[in-house]
């Protein structure tokens, strides 16, 4: 549950939007700053807060919140 919490943190942080708008479920497109560049904001924020990095790839393939705290996890295992 913690690296759900931070995703979402950084989610919510990264789009401008309070944290209570932001579910497992949210996904590009469903905040104005979460876009294409956004989407790359994210990532780069999630990648620094836990140390881990991701193929350009992985990067095209994580589309919602829930996508990220899987791959998150996988990185971390």
């Amino acid at each position: 549950m913690e690296i759900l919490e931070k995703v979402i943190e950084i989610v919510a942080e990264t789009c401008e939007v309070d944290r209570s708008e932001v579910t497992g479920d949210s996904t590009v497109g469903d905040f104005p700053a979460w876009d294409s560049m956004g989407h790359l904001s994210i990532l780069n924020n999630v990648e620094e807060a836990f140390d881990i990095s991701f193929e350009p790839e992985e990067m095209m393939e994580l589309e919602d919140v829930n996508d990220i705290v899987k791959a998150v996890e996988e990185k971390l295992a």
